[in-house]
């Protein structure tokens, strides 16, 4: 990351960070690796402690997020009450929550946070779906919740395209539904 100072902001002990960089995505099958995604998270890191005061202990840093490591971290479709959800001091906390890696299109209306460990044929299978990381998130007894995902969820990426062997067609992703409570970036 390029180093930048940001303005200080006191401490917030309630606040907490769940920071992802996705950029290794040798232990999937047939998707490229996403060359910044270590040095945006990195950034984005230094810019929760700084500007928004989230103390080390209340950061989530997540480098090459597994499967089962979003699933931990955020719940899964039946249990919202993940890693994320047990850091919470209900009714105080601020949630930040902040995604580079890549996206995917699924069927439907559906997209999905593509897991390191994803294999880019199953998606639908092995990702990590947005609706249920909106879903989970709305259930927080949260302040407020903050969301940053840079991700493109067209299924293709400077590094070649997600679903190999497939026609020149361009998906246009249909955007997940965002409950009231979250801001999504």
């Amino acid at each position: 990351p390029i180093n930048v100072r940001f303005r200080s902001s006191k401490t917030h002990p309630n606040d907490i960070a769940v920071i992802i960089g996705n950029a290794d995505y040798t232990q999937g099958k047939d998707i490229p690796n996403v060359a910044p995604a270590y040095a945006d998270a990195e950034g984005m890191k230094r810019y929760v402690k700084q500007a928004l005061g989230v103390a080390d202990d209340n950061i989530i840093f997540l480098k090459d997020a597994t499967q089962k490591d979003m699933i931990s971290t955020f719940g899964s479709v039946t249990n919202h009450k993940g890693r994320l959800f047990r850091y919470l001091a209900p009714g105080k906390s601020r949630v930040f929550v902040y995604y580079a890696g890549h996206g995917a299109p699924g069927e439907g209306d559906s997209n999905y946070l593509v897991p390191t460990d994803a294999e880019a044929s199953l998606i639908e299978l092995n990702g990590y779906p947005i609706k249920t990381l909106y879903k989970n998130l709305s259930k927080l007894p949260a302040k407020s919740v903050t969301v940053v995902l840079e991700a493109c969820f067209s299924g293709t990426s400077q590094g070649g395209s997600l679903i190999q062997r497939s026609s020149g067609i361009t998906v246009v992703p249909k955007a997940s539904a965002v409950p009231s409570n979250i801001t999504v970036i």
